[in-house]
């Protein structure tokens, strides 16, 4: 039981590193789109 928590600690570590790439690639991609919609209304608009 204690070798299996171990590597779950590990495990869940790598998960939170890559969740939290993910959340930075979302937050990077929702800022584009926010700024091409603007600059989409003020050209089209």
């Amino acid at each position: 039981m204690g070798k299996n928590k171990k590597k779950q600690v590990q495990y869940s570590r790598r998960e939170e590193q890559q969740a939290k790439k993910v959340m930075i690639g979302i937050g990077i991609v929702a800022i584009v789109l926010v700024i091409a919609m603007f600059v989409g209304y003020s050209y089209w608009g």
